[in-house]
């Protein structure tokens, strides 16, 4: 880059040559020599700049690449109170467009601004060299320029962190629809989405438009100072040339190249601190993400040791968001190997209790032990291991259905993936397909039923033989006869693994050796179905009124 710089520097001065003595005093060799000279060094000047672009856009790309994954890897640590503080629009912008902004000023920096200090500072000394008397031009023009630079970027910063704002809101409509499009279609809401997404885009360009009204002034101004500068160098020289005052003609030509690279140097400084501008904004974003420390903290045990009872004891918790308790003084006691129920109305906390057991949140009050040890003296790693889980909201990926399955065990065969899809019901349906396992489904699992997406997910999680299984209303969209299939080949299949089976449905709960009853956060009774049913009235009402739906 230096050697570049050189080589554009050392131009003006061999025109000046050519100018002054070849043209003016009729030196015919001067001027071959000066011109080959001349070529040779436009020559090696483009190659430092090719190599110059390569190793910055290198640099630059590397450096992306590597915040990239650093945060990727930071949103998939966080716990689930860091990823509900963030909205799924505004990680993928700040994982993508905020990083691209950066990416772009660590290139412009490595390139434009080492070139632009260089040509600044080259340019002032060979200008100076000519004529001293250009120093009063320079510091009429450049204070002036430099004043403006100041008041355009200082008015269009605060602007550049609404415009990532909103890109955020239209990533997030977006992320909506894409996701949602079924329910979309079903209420015949387009027309309202489409108007909801109109309202955030219009955001975005106005936003948009705001910051660019600003900046485009930068770029006439700085051709505006240029022409002035040159007029005036053009009246200042030629009118010292003519007086016979030493200066002469090639003089005025180089002075003009020189100032000419001063501005642009100035102009290349300006667009840096743009990107700057912007660039902070979203270096801010993006260290919000990477400095969000996990609120659940790793202990220092090892838990592939430990596979003994599950104890709640006087459990209190509350989302740090609402503030309001939804599990209150829960005290049970999870025998190992045993099938324990929880059943209760939606909203109640079954599935905050089953969070709170691989830490998925920390308890407020009280403590969960294992084999009684404190889950949180648990290493984080270790301890989720012990579990295999099917939650509510089905999540498959986008892939073949064999692996899919392999979350549970990426080293699993094929034959150990047959088996638990026999245990799961699923193997019939997935033979049914022309690819069977190899089968590529879309994102989500869309191109599956309901029921089909639950098996495959129950697949996952029991392929790796868990300790503790947690089923959270995983079987919802079952029949009765294939659930009860499942469940009697799961029995065999998993001998003393302990299951934690959350329920909507009492002939569900009925399969456990106890179920526990949660009303409004509180443990209100834990029994049989058989003694549930003489001494409790909440499960007394959920069992008549589902008989009598069924009836």
């Amino acid at each position: 880059m230096a050697l570049e710089v050189i080589t554009e520097l050392r131009l003006p001065l061999l025109m000046k040559e050519i100018v002054n003595k070849g043209i003016g005093q009729n030196q015919s060799e001067l001027i071959r020599q000066n011109g080959l000279e001349m070529m040779i060094i436009v020559l090696i000047g483009a190659l430092c700049g090719l190599l110059s672009v390569f190793f910055s856009t290198r640099a630059a790309q590397g450096f992306a690449n590597d915040l990239r994954k650093d945060a990727f890897s930071r949103v998939v640590h966080l716990s689930f109170e860091q990823t509900d503080k963030f909205t799924i629009g505004s990680l993928v912008t700040r994982l993508t467009n905020d990083i691209e902004h950066l990416r772009i000023l660590v290139s412009q920096s490595t390139r434009m601004f080492v070139r632009a200090i260089m040509l600044f500072g080259g340019g002032i000394i060979m200008m100076l060299s000519i004529d001293s008397s250009f120093s009063l031009i320079l510091f009429i023009v450049l204070p002036i320029e430099v004043t403006l630079i100041f008041i355009f970027l200082k008015k269009a910063f605060p602007l550049f962190t609404i415009v990532q704002s909103s890109l955020d809101d239209v990533n997030a409509v977006m992320q909506e629809n894409v996701s949602g499009a079924r329910v979309v279609k079903a209420y015949v809401r387009e027309a309202y989405e489409a108007k909801r997404f109109g309202v955030t885009n219009d955001a975005l360009t106005n936003n948009s438009l705001r910051v660019s009204r600003i900046m485009a002034f930068i770029g006439p101004a700085m051709t505006l100072f240029l022409n002035i500068t040159t007029i005036f160098i053009l009246y200042w020289g030629g009118s010292k040339a003519i007086e016979g005052s030493g200066l002469q003609v090639g003089d005025v030509m180089a002075a003009l190249n020189y100032i000419g690279m001063i501005l642009m140097s100035v102009m290349m400084v300006a667009m840096i601190f743009q990107s700057i501008t912007r660039a902070k904004a979203s270096g801010a974003r993006v260290k919000e993400v990477m400095n969000a420390i996990p609120s659940v903290k790793s202990g220092t045990v090892d838990a592939s040791k430990y596979n003994g009872d599950i104890i709640f004891a006087n459990v209190s918790f509350r989302y740090p968001s609402t503030g309001k308790p939804v599990l209150k003084n829960i005290n049970l006691e999870i025998k190992k190997g045993e099938m324990l129920a929880v059943l209760g109305a939606t909203g109640s906390g079954k599935t905050t209790l089953v969070n709170l057991i691989p830490r998925f949140y920390d308890v407020t009050d009280g403590a969960i032990f294992i084999g009684r040890e404190n889950i949180q003296n648990f290493e984080l790693t270790s301890l989720r291991k012990l579990f295999g889980m099917v939650p509510q909201k089905t999540e498959l990926f986008s892939g073949s259905i064999i692996d899919n399955i392999r979350w549970g065990k990426p080293d699993a065969t094929l034959e150990e993936v047959i088996e638990v899809c026999k245990v799961a019901q699923a193997h019939d349906f997935i033979s049914s397909f022309k690819d069977g396992y190899d089968t590529i489904i879309g994102e989500k699992g869309s191109s599956l039923s309901g029921g089909q997406k639950q098996r495959i997910a129950i697949a996952r999680a029991i392929i790796a033989r868990p300790r503790y299984l947690i089923f959270d209303d995983s079987t919802s969209a079952l029949d009765l006869s294939t659930e009860a299939r499942l469940y009697q080949a799961l029995s065999s299949f998993l001998h003393d693994t302990t299951v934690i089976l959350i329920a909507q449905r009492v002939v569900s709960a009925k399969r456990a050796q106890r179920i526990a009853i949660i009303d409004n956060g509180s443990l209100v009774a834990c029994d049989t179905h058989t003694n549930l049913l003489k001494t409790n009235a909440i499960y007394q009402d959920i069992y008549y009124s589902q008989l009598k739906d069924e009836g």
